[in-house]
């Protein structure tokens, strides 16, 4: 279980997207209207002033086993994905197995 006690406060940016693993297909999802979907043009913009209510969301998603290492990814202020580490997560693998 991740903790997540304080987490807004250790995040720098405004706006963030919700991130996650699949708990069990470990394909990273992200937080949409309509729940966790692999989409990442469907996530919600997330801003800093309501990350409290999405870190409940988040907890309890991963109490009940549906997804693993929860994250915050940062947005640019063109409201992209702001460092290398999310844009690979997001866009799955760049080369073939």
């Amino acid at each position: 279980m991740i903790n997540i006690a304080n987490m807004a406060k250790k995040l720098e940016g405004h706006t963030f997207l919700l991130s996650a693993n699949d708990l069990k297909t470990g394909k990273v999802l992200f937080y949409t209207s309509n729940g966790w979907l692999p989409e990442l043009n469907k996530a919600i913009k997330i801003e800093k002033k309501s990350i409290e209510k999405y870190e409940k969301l988040l907890k309890i998603d991963e109490e009940n086993c549906l997804i693993v290492s929860g994250r915050f990814v940062e947005l640019n202020d063109s409201g992209s994905i702001k460092n290398l580490r999310d844009k690979i997560r997001s866009s799955g693998l760049t080369f073939k197995i």
